[in-house]
């Protein structure tokens, strides 16, 4: 399977060796079922997951038992990186629909730091750009009506597939259910379902099973809380020194 490279090269570009070194990482990629984990909240944190195809999810459980969802990822997402801090992992890896990804043990990711300053600070910057991502995510709900956290998750979720080359006419999967949603963006599922039967009426998207058509962008976007902050791109590589 070719591994989707977007996230990889969007601040740094990539030379050959590069290439060939994230291709031996798809060499032998593991499957995992639709609703299943791929690593549980405190199991040894082994490496991280390049995610090759499929929707993954990450997501605490509460003390009293609640799931709080925290990131649904995409194709070309890496998962689990923030548990490389930790003793155990401190999220759970849950496929939302058949995921295909490779995993990368610890000793990996450490040949990778010390031998490849460009693949690291790809990771690097991406792990920074998901760090403005959840700012932003926590903007939504802290303070953002119901209909602004759904404008916003769905803008976020197009500009991402998009980039993956997932979207076609405005159009995309959306293999979510209504109690996904709502772990996600802290609403109720009744909530959640009469938030997206608004956004029908608007005349913003429109629904069949299993996608999501956004019709109007400006209009999704004039009721959305905040409009993320434009990524610098290279720039990025190059104000810290590195080279094209």
């Amino acid at each position: 399977m070719q591994p989707p490279f977007h996230r990889l090269e969007e601040f740094v570009g990539l030379t050959p060796s590069d290439i060939n070194l994230v291709r031996g990482w798809a060499a032998n990629p593991r499957r995992v079922a639709r609703h299943q984990p791929i690593r549980r909240e405190g199991d040894p944190v082994n490496g991280v997951f390049f995610l090759l195809a499929g929707w993954a999810a990450s997501s605490v459980i509460l003390r009293d038992g609640q799931r709080q969802v925290i990131k649904v990822h995409l194709p070309g997402d890496m998962l689990g990186f923030p548990s490389l801090v930790l003793s155990s992992a401190g999220e759970t890896l849950e496929a939302i629909t058949d995921v295909s990804l490779c995993p990368i043990p610890n000793a990996a990711i450490g040949r990778l730091i010390e031998h490849n300053p460009r693949l690291t600070a790809a990771l690097l910057l991406n792990t920074q750009k998901e760090r403005v991502a959840l700012m932003q995510a926590l903007t939504w709900i802290g303070s953002a009506s119901a209909l602004a956290r759904m404008a916003a998750f769905l803008l976020d979720l197009h500009d991402r597939l998009d980039s993956a080359g997932l979207v076609i006419d405005g159009t995309f999967d959306f293999p979510l259910t209504q109690q996904f949603i709502g772990d996600l963006l802290g609403l109720t599922a009744v909530h959640v379902n009469r938030t997206l039967k608004r956004l029908d009426a608007t005349g913003y998207v429109d629904r069949k099973k299993g996608q999501i058509t956004i019709l109007d962008f400006e209009g999704l976007r004039s009721v959305s809380p905040n409009l993320p902050p434009e990524p610098a791109g290279r720039a990025a590589w190059s104000r810290i020194g590195g080279k094209a």
